[in-house]
């Protein structure tokens, strides 16, 4: 057998090499079959059909024993004798050869059928016409129920659930079908149960005749795997059994079941040593690839004969032995051996079965690979999915429900469905399938889907689910519900959160804008509107509790803010959030807490708070406005609110914390005019409605070096409108980005024209506040502008105020370094006005240093202005750095910073801004007058 593969084994493994000895006389073959059917677990096993092994045993009893046709048989095992039916009929009292003798002298001659069979037999399977053996095994088990061939003893077919498919005639008799005496005039088997017919054990059974009699019959079995059928053989043990007898025996049905279940059988006499193989036997082999005359063959029984053998030796008179043989072309047999006994417990006979079991390994393999996909897809799948069986009892769930519901799946099993459901009515039985489940036909075609339903989790809380429900088949013909839970709570939250967005604050559960336009539009259109009253409040600095401390202690205090003011605004008061940190609250009669003004002191007070935020305490003040119905024309709840928040923002321009603003004419005008002014001025950027001027900058001779860049906007309405009052509202609508790409464009394209004086091209300077390095795409924005208008990298200066170079992130500093590569410079505007260190300018990614007017205009006289200047350039000049003093306007400081080493000089001293052609005219002479030197002047200084 290590000849044809690999053979794993699961009994006693024993010294092959001692053989039985012996001779004596063979047993009838067909007796040897009949008793071969009693190996249970050779054919397939006791876990998978257990019918069909006791299939052999209650054949054997119901046939019984029979005596040898030659005398006793001789128990001593002697050598091996391996005979066919023919060598069996020619010389039943030959010599036996060795079972593992090659050549010529061992008798491998083809195995017949069996020649003796008792008439017992002979009765239950009797003589009808054979079936063909070369069938077809796979289109049997394709053709259905009726192409299985029945014996012609009673006998009927059966699917797995015992339900009768088909009798044949002989079964028909036996009730009495056809004899109207018997009430059997017409009988129709097919459907019924076949507990409803035989009744009892089935080695003694009770058979219900159409009269009513019973007839004692035994009852044998054989699944058919491949059909998934079982054949039932009753045998009359009456009146019936005589009549039976003497009919021809069918020998082709015992061989046929075989073949269909791809089993073949041997036997080995321990009385004669003599081996029988069945014909399906040798047919099996030659259908896995084995010569059965062969060697090979041999050897796929010896070697358990010879195990079984040296058992018996050593007194072991129950062995078995089984293993598995794995062929060529993954073909696989499982090869059972067992020692049969006689009733006193005496070794009768080894008795073996064969049988191909490659389809079943393959679809068993197949079945529990697609069984751990399909486990592994459940585990995998996020929502939960749970089988609950046809009285509403869950079954199975997946890893994804048991998260859902917070349960262990054992403590999922079992438990009714309706006691998952949070909507189940009180008092209603706990039995009682829960309202989402209802019967529908199998399929998921047929499924249906609930919108939400709640259900209950361990710990008594309450999840919504959308449920999608199909029902599908079980292995016994029932049926079960497939549920599959989608957890929808968060989208319920979300849902109720949109409901509630239009008129509720998320965070702090206070009315919003909407809500309280709502409210103010109300009280407006009552009697009382003269006495409704807005206090808008806008806390400090709040947003240095989210930089420092996080955005969630900042909700923490908006939160507690909230509740104060719910708490302790008086009667007739109501609080709602705006936006961020702003809050306002609506008062319906201000008279009632001592008039406006008490309202808005109330109010500010407590925004006013010293509270612990995350253990860490925090001093808030608020700024807040107040605004009252104009006695006499219309007004909006919008307006009103507008004028608070126009007031409120004023007393924080004023007083920077802890305001009280009133909504006066000239506040509310004053703010209009900035709105109406922000629109005007996005109109002016996008249209080119403004122009430049440039303020020169000179050299210690006069000579123009540069020219810095300033914008004016000549209203056509207004006239020209200066920077002091259009730039805060630049900056607070967010233009000064668009203001800075327009300044930079128009100087550059202007500068590229300049003339040149004595071969010296003068640079142009341009400001820099909304366009600023720490962008992404600043230095492509420089780069196009810059190749757009054909201005030279060396002739462009970028002036950025000190505290937007410092801390600058790594990318804004690559940026700056490629620009100055190229040929750009970078200078620090209003330096010391920042951070006041002079320690930072080294750290200043800038090549110009430009000293503040605020320590120039006291250069000349005050020593602290004067030591400051000296020390910013001296410095500067260390580093490598070029200064440019600003806001020079007298000879005497002009002077003294030329004294101290000052590099460059800007100021009304030499020049005030100059539109574009009075500069072309000025950069034409090439020098600007500079002040001579005063008889009294000290260079060295003061």
């Amino acid at each position: 057998m290590r000849e044809l593969g690999q053979r794993v084994g699961n009994g006693a493994p024993r010294d092959p090499s001692v053989e039985p000895d012996g001779s004596g006389r063979f047993l009838p073959d067909a007796v040897v079959r009949a008793d071969l059917r009693r190996s249970r677990q050779a054919v397939f096993g006791p876990e998978v059909h257990p019918q069909a092994a006791l299939f052999a045993s209650r054949l054997a009893q119901a046939v019984g024993d029979s005596p040898l046709p030659g005398g006793e048989p001789v128990t001593d095992p002697g050598s091996l004798r391996l005979v066919t039916g023919s060598a069996a009929r020619a010389d039943p009292d030959r010599e036996p050869d060795d079972l593992h003798q090659d050549g010529p002298e061992a008798d491998w001659t083809e195995f017949g059928s069996p020649r003796v069979l008792p008439a017992l037999r002979d009765a239950v399977f009797g003589d009808g016409p054979a079936v063909e053996r070369t069938m077809n095994v796979r289109r049997v088990a394709s053709a259905g129920p009726e192409s299985v061939r029945l014996p012609s003893a009673p006998a009927l077919l059966c699917d797995r659930a015992d339900r009768i498919l088909r009798a044949n005639a002989a079964l028909l008799r036996l009730i009495g079908a056809g004899d109207e005496h018997r009430g059997g005039a017409d009988i129709d088997l097919t459907g019924m149960r076949l507990a409803q017919l035989v009744h009892g054990p089935d080695t003694d059974s009770r058979l219900v005749r159409a009269d009513g009699s019973l007839a004692r019959v035994r009852v044998i079995r054989w699944e058919l795997p491949d059909e998934e059928l079982s054949a039932v053989v009753l045998v009359d043990l009456g009146e019936g059994a005589s009549s039976a007898a003497g009919r021809p025996a069918d020998h082709s049905w015992t061989a046929e079941l075989e073949r269909l279940a791809r089993v073949g059988t041997w036997s080995f006499e321990l009385a004669t040593s003599t081996l029988h193989r069945s014909e399906t036997l040798d047919e099996l082999y030659v259908s896995v690839g084995i010569d059965p005359h062969s060697d090979a063959a041999a050897r796929v029984e010896s070697e358990q004969v010879a195990l079984l053998s040296q058992g018996l030796h050593a007194g072991v008179r129950d062995g078995s032995h089984h293993a598995e043989l794995r062929l060529p072309g993954d073909r696989l047999l499982s090869c059972r051996a067992e020692v049969e006994c006689a009733a006193d417990g005496t070794p009768v006979r080894l008795v073996g079965v064969v049988r191909d079991v490659t389809t079943p390994r393959i679809v068993d393999g197949r079945l529990q690979h697609s069984g751990q996909r399909f486990a592994d897809l459940m585990a995998l799948i996020p929502d939960g999915v749970g089988l609950i069986d046809g009285s509403g009892r869950v079954v199975d769930a997946n890893a994804g429900l048991c998260a859902l519901l917070g349960v262990t799946v054992e403590g999922l099993r079992g438990v009714a469905a309706a006691a998952l459901a949070a909507d189940r009515q009180q008092g209603s039985p706990l039995g009682a399938l829960p309202g989402w489940l209802r019967a529908v036909a199998p399929g998921t075609q047929h499924g249906y889907r609930i919108e939400a339903a709640p259900l209950v989790r361990g710990d008594g809380t309450v999840v919504w689910c959308e449920l999608s429900i199909a029902t599908t088949s079980s292995d016994d013909g029932g049926w079960f519900w497939l549920v599959v839970c989608h957890d929808i709570s968060e989208r319920r939250r979300a849902a109720e959160l949109l409901r509630s967005a239009g008129t509720v604050d998320e965070l702090t559960r206070l009315p919003n804008r909407a809500a309280s336009l709502e409210l103010v539009d109300r009280m407006l259109a009552g009697p009382g509107r003269d006495r409704v009253a807005v206090v808008c409040g806008d806390l400090d600095d709040f947003q240095r509790v989210n930089s420092s401390l996080g955005h969630e202690a900042g909700d923490d205090l908006l939160v507690t803010l909230a509740g104060r003011l719910q708490r302790e605004l008086p009667v007739g008061c109501t609080a709602a959030r705006l936006s961020g940190d702003e809050f306002v609250v609506i008062c319906a009669d201000h008279a009632m807490v001592g008039g406006p003004d008490q309202l808005a002191r109330i109010v500010a007070d407590l925004l006013r708070i010293s509270i612990t935020v995350h253990g860490r305490p925090v001093q808030m003040t608020a700024s807040v406005g107040l605004a009252t119905p104009v006695p006499s024309g219309e007004v909006r709840a919008a307006d009103l609110l507008r004028f608070a928040e126009v007031a409120m923002r004023d007393a924080k321009r004023r007083e920077s914390r802890g305001g009280i603003g009133m909504a006066t004419d000239g506040v509310v005008n004053s703010a209009t005019r900035a709105l109406e002014l922000e629109a005007e001025l996005r109109a002016a950027i996008a249209s080119g409605g403004l122009v430049l001027d440039y303020q020169p900058v000179v050299g210690p001779d006069g000579t123009v070096l540069s020219a810095e860049a300033l914008v004016r906007w000549p209203h056509p309405e207004r006239g020209l409108i200066p920077p002091g009052e259009f730039l805060p509202v630049a900056q607070r609508s967010g233009l000064l980005r668009d203001l800075d790409l327009w300044v930079l464009r128009t100087a550059a394209t202007e500068a590229a024209t300049w003339p040149s004086h004595e071969g010296r091209q003068p640079s142009v300077a341009v400001n820099l506040a909304g366009l600023l390095p720490g962008e992404p795409d600043f230095l492509d924005i420089v780069a196009d502008i810059v190749a757009d208008s054909g201005l030279a990298w060396e002739r462009l200066t970028l002036e950025l105020v000190e505290t937007s170079l410092v801390a600058l992130p790594p990318h804004a500093l690559a940026a700056m370094a490629e620009l100055t590569a190229r040929g750009l410079r970078f200078a620090v505007d209003d330096f010391g006005t920042g951070y006041s260190s002079l320690a930072r300018l080294k750290e200043l990614p800038a090549q110009i240093i430009k000293v503040d007017r605020a320590f120039v205009t006291g250069v000349g006289e005050d020593p602290a202005d004067f030591a400051v200047a000296r020390a910013v350039v001296d410095m500067a000049r260390a580093m490598g750095r070029t200064t440019v003093a600003e806001g020079v306007e007298t000879a005497d400081q002009f002077h003294v910073l030329r004294g101290i080493g000052v590099d460059a000089y800007q100021g009304w001293l030499f020049a005030r801004p100059l539109a574009p052609g009075v500069l072309r005219e000025a950069l034409a002479g090439g020098r600007l007058p500079t002040p001579a030197a005063s008889p009294g002047y000290r260079e060295a200084g003061l």
